[in-house]
């Protein structure tokens, strides 16, 4: 990745649009304890396939994913109530909709789709 494109991605609009969907996220610690199946439960809930990246385009001349859009995060992963900021570049602008998956077992899906978060407006 080249400076201006790191520094871009560093300057893009982080999105702590999270914070509202957080909560919904992570139950902490105290919720566990007040309802010993919570985690059963909430793998028991149905899963989604689609945070798996199945249908990744390659850029043909550079041996590489595709860069149309790409994104991270400030954090790996966040509990009940913290924030996380989100960068994301398009090559060309368009809008885009951010999905948030919470991984877990649920039955064997691997993760379930917590929110959809647009459409943003990628630059």
């Amino acid at each position: 990745m080249n400076a201006d494109r790191r520094r871009f991605l560093k300057s893009s609009f982080g999105l702590p649009l999270l914070a509202a969907a957080v909560p919904a996220v992570a139950p902490d610690s105290r919720a566990a304890e007040a309802r010993p199946t919570l985690i059963r439960d909430e793998n028991a809930r149905e899963g989604a396939t689609d945070w798996q990246l199945t249908r990744v385009r390659l850029d043909e001349r550079a041996g590489f994913r595709s860069s149309d859009i790409e994104g991270y995060c400030s954090k790996q992963s966040v509990k009940a109530g913290e924030t996380i900021d989100i960068f994301v570049s398009t090559k060309v602008e368009g809008d885009f909709t951010l999905e948030i998956f919470r991984t877990g077992y649920y039955g064997g899906r691997g993760a379930r789709l917590m929110k959809s978060v647009g459409p943003l407006a990628g630059k």
